[in-house]
């Protein structure tokens, strides 16, 4: 095929063509025989794989994701850790940070958060950010772009050779040509590529700015979306035969991973560097710099603005944790610990990068957990036809779920649900879970020779999910009259250590020795474990003569 245009600017007088990305959002635990391949492939065919643990890089290493992460980058290849910037809370859906802000520079504070976390979690092996939800307007007085210009900036001068993608999945203004190294403005079906295609309204400099991801496409038709791709300008491309909702969970057979490889002729990265600060003189010093108010782990900061200030940085205790542009005059800083004091001060930069003299330092000292928890005050109130269930969760996450429990251990054969520890070999069975506003049963079937049932939910129902402060409210369209909504899990994951708060404690519940079955409530369920567990097969944990 021929290649996309080689007249490029500020490139490498090579040739530059079209190569394959790939936001491989597929479990390398579950599927390490996809990573194996992601990583074989010829790099400079495919040269950008997107890691993602957990909607980011969560707050702890993940021993799996750190075998692929450095196995690919050894391979050539270019890791990117996948960072939320949530369309800047300003699209219909209101996205706001983990700590309930959709202010801008908080944004800012909770993007370089992540962006720093990735590197210290897996250090040179990353290769870079992609910085999804992005969003596509330039702002009033290019708002929204000098945004993205700055994050970019800023992840480019900490973490030197960071190669940066923003995704909105659409098309851009070209105020956002010079925001990151590339833009992906494609990512729908291959039928909208085919008859609702929306390009750009201009040209970029390099087509590497541009990458295009189109799912549903079959392997026969590969070299037509491929050409159509090279004559839209688009020098990245990720295809597959995945459906929605979640294309990027699997990896198309090697066939088709092939064909896509013999229709490009590969290239190179384009790597721009950071941005370099204006000559707009000496940054003055930031004055009144304020504790506004604080909790558990983050503190939110006001201050006066410095003359000449291109942008400011925050220090906690010493350390660089935040740094937003000079029309930004207060943020809030998370993931702070608990229980911990904090000394603070800011300082504006200034010509080339010189930091102004510091503000006032304030001292700020963290809400302690209570008893240790981050969630705490949980409830049920179950109706004959609904229920409300509450939980205060005190520390941001990615993931709150809910669960409903019904038994300790689950009947594998007869009815399997999905297993939730509460200590290390022993779980509940859960049947229903709730995550975001939908109700999911579980649907999955032990597979043969197995001891591991799979992720598998059903879409049942919507519930109602109100955040306040720290509460989070379920209305559950579930009660009395159908299941016993009394029993619940609240797990939450991601940025904070994982946990699981079970109500009520079904340690009551286990039935290993005879001081445990004495009320009524617990003879009823010791019956049900003794029919349960007298059971003999490998599947039960306990056996017949473990109950007295």
């Amino acid at each position: 095929m021929t290649a996309v245009s080689t007249d490029v600017t500020g490139g490498p007088s090579a040739y530059q063509g079209q190569q394959i990305a790939v936001a491989s959002y597929i479990s390398p635990l579950s599927d390490p025989a996809a990573w194996d391949r992601l990583i074989k492939y010829d790099v400079t065919k495919m040269s950008i794989l997107v890691a993602n643990v957990v909607n980011g890089p969560d707050s702890a290493v993940d021993t799996n994701w750190q075998d692929v992460i450095q196995r690919a980058s050894d391979a050539g290849k270019t890791v990117l850790g996948y960072v939320r910037t949530g369309y800047l809370g300003v699209s219909a859906q209101k996205f706001q940070t983990r700590l309930g802000s959709g202010d801008l520079a908080d944004w800012a504070a909770q993007v370089e958060e992540d962006v720093d976390t990735w590197y210290k979690l897996y250090g040179d092996s990353i290769g870079g950010i992609f910085f999804d939800e992005g969003w596509p307007e330039c702002g009033d007085n290019n708002e929204y772009v000098d945004f993205y210009k700055y994050v970019n900036a800023y992840t480019k001068r900490t973490h030197p050779g960071a190669y940066t993608v923003l995704n909105p999945g659409s098309p851009m203004a070209s105020c956002f040509e010079d925001t990151m190294d590339t833009l992906l403005t494609f990512e729908l079906s291959y039928d909208s590529y085919i008859n609702s295609y929306t390009p750009n309204d201009w040209i970029p400099k390099d087509p590497r700015k541009l990458w295009h991801v189109v799912y549903n496409v079959s392997k026969s038709l590969i070299s037509q979306v491929v050409k159509l791709a090279n004559e839209r300008g688009a020098g990245f491309l990720q295809l597959t035969n995945d459906l929605m909702p979640n294309p990027y969970d699997t990896l198309p057979e090697d066939s088709y991973i092939q064909s896509m490889m013999d229709a490009m002729d590969g290239g190179s990265l384009l790597n721009a560097d950071a941005a370099a600060w204006k000559a707009d003189g000496a940054a003055g010093t930031v004055t009144e710099l304020t504790v506004v108010t604080s909790d558990y782990s983050s503190v939110k900061l006001s201050w006066d603005a410095a003359t000449n200030a291109q942008g400011y940085n925050v220090y906690a205790g010493g350390t660089l944790v935040a740094s937003v542009p000079s029309s930004m005059n207060g943020v809030t800083i998370g993931g702070l610990d608990t229980g911990t004091s904090y000394t603070i001060y800011v300082s504006a930069v200034g010509e080339g990068g010189t930091l102004g003299s510091s503000s006032n330092q304030v001292t700020v000292t963290t809400d302690s957990l209570p008893d240790g928890k981050t969630v705490a005050n949980y409830k049920s109130s179950p109706r004959e036809n609904s229920t409300v269930i509450e939980a205060d969760v005190l520390v941001p996450y990615s993931i709150v779920r809910l669960y409903l429990w019904d038994s300790i251990e689950c009947d594998f054969d007869n009815d399997p649900g999905w297993s939730v520890n509460f200590k290390v070999d022993d779980y509940v069975c859960a049947h229903y879970m709730v995550e975001g506003t939908t109700l999911y049963r579980y649907n999955g079937v032990l597979p043969k020779d197995s001891t591991a049932p799979p992720w598998s939910w059903a879409v049942i129902d919507t519930v109602t999910r109100d955040i306040s402060g720290y509460t989070y409210t379920w209305t559950l369209p579930l009660g009395t009259s159908t299941v016993d909504t009394s029993k619940f899990v609240v797990q939450a994951q991601g940025y904070n250590p994982w946990t699981n708060i079970f109500e009520p404690d079904p340690s009551d519940y286990d039935c290993k020795g005879s001081s445990m079955c004495t009320t009524p409530d617990l003879l009823k369920w010791c019956d049900h474990a003794v029919n349960y567990l007298s059971r003999d097969d490998d599947l039960n944990y306990y056996s017949a003569e473990m109950i007295e």
